[in-house]
């Protein structure tokens, strides 16, 4: 299915991270969520990946590992080069990992 985002990278102490723009509803359910993120890494391939959307504040947070949350807090992730992004986004249960493993 292809899909289209916004999205930007950046490095942060070393860390190359794929902040995804997401909806805030995508937050409600943290399944859901870490979903996303897996149907993102072949897209991002060797990134990892950190969902983000605004509060009703305009205020970034955001959804993924714990340690590359506290990174993104050091930075103004508004001043990222966001860009549209189109890709096929497989959002079934697989895990990426295990499947490349496999071939």
């Amino acid at each position: 299915m292809n899909t289209t985002f916004e999205s930007a990278v950046v490095t942060v102490q070393d860390k190359t991270i794929a902040v995804v723009s997401v909806q805030p509803t995508v937050f409600q359910n943290s399944f859901n969520a870490s979903t996303i993120i897996k149907g993102l890494l072949p897209v991002f391939k060797g990134m990892s990946v950190v969902l983000m959307t605004l509060d009703p504040q305009g205020k970034p947070a955001y959804f993924g590992r714990s340690d590359l949350i506290l990174l993104l807090e050091t930075i103004n992730i508004k001043e990222a080069e966001w860009k549209e992004v189109t890709a096929v986004v497989d959002l079934t249960n697989s895990c990426p990992m295990k499947e490349e493993q496999e071939e």
